[in-house]
């Protein structure tokens, strides 16, 4: 329980110092805290042991990168952003043989 008691201060304290740096980091620590929070209800009954954990669960967070990462770069694709940066355009002929 003492350090349990510690590990909750020091998360508070770097908290509160990431409040005061980034508003809105600060404000995305809380919307994970809250969401890790209504998931952890579903998650109890695996972690207690009360049911066996499907074969599904293990892989879900890694799996759920991988789509969020693969939606961010299929917006970014098609809106064509500027998320990568662009060679610059040759307009010169320099005749290095590619025709």
């Amino acid at each position: 329980m003492f350090w349990w008691l510690i590990g909750v201060i020091v998360a508070l304290a770097v908290w509160g110092a990431l409040w005061k740096r980034n508003l809105s980091l600060a404000g995305g620590v809380l919307v994970g805290l809250l969401l890790a929070w209504v998931l952890s209800y579903f998650l109890k009954p695996y972690v207690t042991g009360m049911e066996t954990i499907p074969v599904w669960l293990p892989p879900l967070p890694l799996a759920t990168i991988a789509i969020v990462l693969f939606v961010y770069g299929a917006l970014t694709f098609f809106r064509e952003n500027d998320a990568l940066p662009k060679g610059k355009k040759d307009d010169h002929d320099h005749d290095h043989g590619h025709h």
